[in-house]
């Protein structure tokens, strides 16, 4: 059973994703693509689970805390995990007075190195996890990670994760049209070495179809929705202005509930159950 985490006044954020933690606090803020992609994953939450008091979520590979304010405001208790010291170091900083009474519960742990006795907290409303940390662990990490959470969920209880697929139509049209023409076809050798801040990880895109065959049998599947389409995503540095972002949003919430986007989209959030 793991310790909750203690914020460190003095915490060193001098590599990888510890370092990356000073910038990503910072990704949440209004009319932006990093805001859009944060709304449409939100518009599912509710979608499936109405408002209320006491719930309790999983917010898995939880980074600094930027879905926190949603899940607040909605009325959740909030256990967040994320292998980063400096994430939850971070989200300890920003979000002090929700922690201090007890709404909020960190815990640092590789997604794949939690176990059916990691927390004290072993039954949630809802387990999310939109930040792409699925696409850091390796197919068989994958069935562990879904298996494992499968325990954790209430009766009726909600898995909701966003999977980085191998090909978006708006990142590569954003590509093209700043010449950016190598970068334009990276994601479609599905697997990825990436570097950050000074460090290098693997990551491995996953298409609908792949996505398929990795459900969990512990798990009932209920959709499958496009998380931006034509809209390149944030890390490509599109940052369009408020009036070309409004027509941005429309076209993307219009286009949530239409899974024939799948195979165009940045993201595929899965949506599963336990009966």
């Amino acid at each position: 059973m793991l310790k909750p985490y203690e914020y460190n006044k003095q915490f060193a954020y001098d590599s990888g994703w510890d370092k990356y933690a000073l910038s990503y606090s910072k990704l949440l803020r209004p009319d932006t693509i990093y805001s859009l992609t944060k709304d449409l994953a939100h518009d599912i939450v509710k979608h499936y689970i109405p408002e209320g008091k006491n719930k309790k979520v999983l917010d898995l590979n939880c980074g600094t805390g930027n879905d926190f304010p949603f899940f607040l405001s909605e009325g959740y208790k909030i256990v967040g995990t994320d292998g980063s010291g400096g994430m939850l170091n971070k989200a300890c900083e920003s979000y002090q007075k929700a922690y201090k009474k007890g709404n909020i519960r960190l815990y640092q742990s590789m997604m794949e190195d939690l176990g059916k006795a990691t927390f004290k907290e072993n039954q949630f409303d809802l387990i999310y996890s939109i930040t792409g940390g699925y696409s850091y662990i390796d197919d068989d990490s994958f069935l562990k990670v879904n298996q494992i959470l499968s325990n954790y969920l209430k009766k009726g209880g909600y898995l909701i994760t966003a999977h980085l697929t191998p090909f978006c139509l708006g990142e590569f049209l954003y590509r093209i049209k700043s010449r950016q023409f190598g970068a334009s076809l990276l994601r479609l050798k599905k697997t990825l070495t990436v570097p950050i801040k000074g460090e290098r990880y693997r990551m491995y895109l996953r298409s609908n179809r792949k996505l398929k065959k990795l459900r969990t049998k512990e798990l009932e599947f209920c959709s499958a929705h496009p998380i931006l389409t034509t809209t390149a995503p944030y890390q490509t540095g599109y940052a369009p202005n408020v009036k070309k972002l409004k027509r941005r949003r429309e076209v993307e919430f219009g286009r949530l509930f239409k899974p024939v986007y799948n195979t165009i989209a940045d993201q595929i959030l899965i949506v599963e159950q336990k009966k």
